[in-house]
């Protein structure tokens, strides 16, 4: 028996082939595979088995194999490229097992106890000692249990994604690698004749997608005010260190991701929460900054116009035009975080607040994590003039060569007009998804939740009455296999705190949707029938 076949079987893959299987076999796979990893019987480096000889060792379709395979690259479980090998990503050396250890030489010595205590902690920056205090709850950080239903929000449906046709394009792009570095030198060359431009990313994916800004988000900009990064948390933590001086304020919608605090905590930033309502942030709440008023100035504001996280409400056109007005006179720069603009599920996209802006003043960020897969690690910026050298010298003092491979790859399915028939298709997909869950919550759990709005978007909010604890609501519901959010962990303003559940339907179908709300509801009932 061959080391690969041993491997094969190794693997442990059971499947329930009846016809009333709660599970697709692909879905099995993946499953059965990604607790392998999880569990520490696949290691970090570890090569899975070649498709055909997977799918021959559990017969199924060498298809159904290969899916698998793509939903776990999604997800960031495995890595590699065609023709050289699927391997356990790097990120799971921590789940190695102790107990698999192979046994070490004998060493005649002292016992670890004989030996001198480990050296003291040196002493931290101030920057190290901010962060150990940002706080990551709501922000994505889950050591639970895998779910049996997975509402996470940032969860799309990998299974919808055209993955032959993607990875004939990466395919394609892979035979350009041998030129990577000669695009690194001529971009190092043109920055050194002050075309800072040319360490924003590769020149054809910025045109690609300021070609797609401005047609599906009426957004102006040009390639030059483009930059390229791995996603918008490393974007966002540029803008932090080139914009923002400790203690100097941050304005956030109340409530608004924490996951976009962390940057400018980091910095040493002041946080100040602007309300939320159903329409939106609401402008008459910003610092006044009439002459004579004693606000102290705020530096930056940071909105989600489109699809406001976490409410899911969408920012009205009124509103969207004080807030530039109110960024001009305060002085301040404003932010719009466009994350999944382009799911939107009711109507046509809106125009985006750059596109409002006749000044060349907002700060424009997007990805493509949403609209394509997770694994596409792929976010941008468009950037008002006077800072993209900035932006750029900042990219070249912390990440001088980054790999480009998605970012030429989406240029690709940008220009053969794959981006635009993939999201027709997943928009239909993702509404019949909302409704599904919209419904199920309605029947299930009417009495106990109001549903939010979802025009856009992966997720909708169910809110709960006041004084239901949130938090310890999640905690029991992940500790049976339901990935959830709670709201309350993202205000900043305790007096404006509600409790509320963060629902993504973009993982599941809709069976499994209705499946995920009858598991969900008894906790939900037990936590409303305590107040």
């Amino acid at each position: 028996m061959t080391t690969m076949r041993r491997r094969a079987l190794d693997l442990l893959i059971t499947l329930d082939r009846t016809s009333g299987a709660g599970e697709g076999l692909t879905r099995q796979i993946y499953t059965s595979l990604r607790e392998a990893i999880l569990s520490g019987r696949l290691r970090a480096g570890d090569r899975l088995p070649p498709t055909r000889v997977l799918a021959r060792e559990i017969d199924v379709a060498r298809l159904t194999v290969a899916t698998a395979y793509d939903w776990l690259s999604a997800e960031g479980y495995v890595t590699g490229r065609v023709g050289a090998g699927t391997y356990v990503a790097p990120a799971f050396e921590s789940y190695r097992s102790h107990t698999d250890a192979p046994p070490t030489r004998e060493v005649k010595g002292p016992t670890p106890r004989d030996l001198a205590p480990s050296a003291p902690a040196r002493p931290l920056t101030a920057w190290a000692r901010r962060i150990q205090a940002i706080p990551l709850t709501g922000a994505g950080a889950d050591d639970g249990p895998a779910a049996r239903y997975d509402f996470n929000s940032g969860a799309g449906a990998a299974e919808a994604f055209p993955w032959a046709r993607w990875r004939r394009i990466v395919a394609q792009q892979d035979t350009t690698d041998p030129l990577a570095e000669l695009r690194a030198r001529a971009s190092e060359r043109a920055a050194s004749a002050g075309r800072w431009d040319a360490l924003l990313g590769p020149l054809e994916t910025r045109e690609a997608i300021v070609a797609w800004l401005r047609r599906s988000r009426a957004v102006r900009c040009d390639p030059d005010q483009l930059l390229i990064a791995g996603s918008v948390q490393q974007i966002l933590a540029l803008l932090a260190r080139l914009l923002v001086e400790p203690g100097q304020r941050l304005l956030v919608e109340d409530p608004s991701y924490i996951g976009f605090h962390a940057a400018f905590l980091a910095e040493g930033a002041v946080l100040q929460g602007v309300p939320v309502d159903d329409n939106g942030i609401q402008p008459n709440a910003l610092p006044d900054v009439r002459p004579g008023k004693s606000d102290s100035p705020a530096r930056l504001l940071i909105v989600t116009p489109s699809h406001q996280y976490p409410t899911g409400v969408t920012l009205a056109l009124d509103r969207r035009m004080a807030l530039i007005e109110w960024s001009r006179r305060a002085g301040a720069v404003l932010v719009e975080d466009d994350y999944d603009g382009d799911l939107r599920l009711e109507g046509q996209p809106l125009e985006a607040l750059r596109g409002l802006d006749d000044r060349d003043e907002v700060i424009y960020l997007g990805t493509f994590a949403k609209a394509l897969y997770p694994a596409a690690r792929l976010a941008f910026a468009v950037l008002p003039h006077w800072l993209v050298e900035p932006v750029a010298r900042a990219r070249a003092a912390s990440d001088r060569h980054p790999t480009w491979r998605d970012a030429l790859a989406v240029a690709r399915f940008i220009e053969t007009g794959e981006l635009e028939r993939h999201l027709a298709r997943v928009r239909r997909i993702y509404r019949a998804r909302r409704d599904a869950l919209a419904a199920a919550l309605r029947q299930d759990l009417g009495d106990c939740v109001t549903i939010g709005r979802a025009e856009a978007g992966i997720h909708l909010l169910a809110a709960l009455p006041n004084g239901v604890d949130d938090v310890a609501l999640t905690d029991r519901a992940r500790q049976e296999g339901l990935a959830i959010a709670p709201l309350s962990p993202h205000y900043q303003n305790l007096a404006l705190m509600r409790p509320g559940l963060l629902l993504g339907f973009g993982a599941l179908d809709e069976e499994r949707l209705r499946a995920g709300v009858r598991a969900l509801a008894p906790f939900v009932r037990e936590a409303v029938g305590a107040l």
